[in-house]
């Protein structure tokens, strides 16, 4: 982002003195007082994590300092940068309130034998106070382990080397670094190396190609093709081709001849007879009575030859 540092003044004080904290800065911070007791303890029983939390120690100190160069100094690299302002009072409130703590927990735990500031944790009667707060709590050999406490040169040498070393290194590469947008990155000298660590060890690849390439194989193998198309729509289309094929013949076969074949030979029936007698239909009176006086005519013909017996 960059040049946070006059446009969120409060957000800059309290990050700095979380990223102090985080760095583990020399007794005032409580983040050195915890890491202090941290390296004591893999001192005295895995030497090997001691070396190995040194180091990230060290690392965490740096990219800190580099963190709080590169977001709050500078001149802004982004459209939000140049146009941030201080958030409300119910972000910096709390922010305040935890940089307070940042500063001041860990003198609640500070060793009676440490130099110089153990007595005036004596003085103040905060000297293990956390320790004596949990004390109930404890399993003996804990408590016994505890009671031995103390100080010794190396952990303590090493934690102040660590965190001032790393703040020390941050501010030395990047105090002038980015001041304007264009400006490369100091540790792009690395070549590979910093393209490694730019990429985050190469994580989102190896994420990519361990867990993203394969579900898109079988999403779109197993998945679309042979499931969905291949078994799916094909069942689906099969029962659409028997469906359509059912449906030809009973259209063919029933269909056309019996309901719409037989329709039309009734309406053709139908038409014939109405041809057939509209001849008679003529209008004239006459032939009506002429037509009339041949029926009754027929009719009493009929009559007579039955009464005789002749039909």
């Amino acid at each position: 982002m960059g040049g946070l540092r006059s446009k969120m003044p409060i957000t800059f004080w309290t990050f700095v003195i979380g990223g102090m904290a985080l760095s583990g800065l020399p007794f005032i911070t409580a983040g050195f007082w915890s890491k202090d007791e941290i390296l004591l303890d893999s001192f005295r029983h895995a030497p090997i994590v001691f070396v190995v939390l040194a180091i990230a120690a060290l690392f965490t100190a740096f990219y800190t300092t580099r963190q709080i160069m590169m977001t709050f100094f500078g001149e802004p690299r982004t459209e939000a940068a140049s146009h941030a302002s201080e958030s409300t009072w119910t972000m910096t409130t709390p922010l305040i309130i935890l940089a307070f703590f940042a500063i001041t927990a860990g003198w609640m735990n500070i060793p009676s034998n440490f130099p110089g500031f153990g007595l005036i944790a004596q003085s103040l009667k905060v000297d293990h106070w956390f320790e004596h707060f949990l004390e109930g709590a404890r399993l003996p050999e804990a408590a016994a382990e505890a009671a031995n406490g103390g100080f010794e040169v190396v952990p303590l040498a090493t934690s102040l080397i660590v965190a001032l070393g790393g703040i020390l290194i941050g501010w030395l590469v990047y105090r002038n670094a980015w001041k304007k947008s264009d400006d490369a990155d100091p540790m792009s000298f690395l070549g590979p190396i910093y393209a490694f660590l730019q990429k985050k060890y190469m994580l989102d690849e190896l994420y990519d190609w361990v867990f993203v390439k394969p579900s898109q194989w079988f999403s779109e193998t197993v998945s679309y093709l042979w499931i969905d198309k291949g078994i799916i729509d094909g069942i689906l289309h099969t029962i659409g081709a028997i469906a359509y094929k059912l449906g030809i013949y009973f259209r063919d076969g029933f269909e056309k001849p019996v309901i719409n074949d037989g329709a039309d030979y009734l309406a053709k029936a139908a038409q014939w007879l109405g041809r057939s007698f509209r001849v008679i239909q003529t209008g004239r009176i006459q032939n009506y009575l002429a037509v009339g006086l041949l029926s009754a005519l027929l009719f009493g013909l009929v009559y007579v030859l039955r009464y005789f017996g002749l039909l």
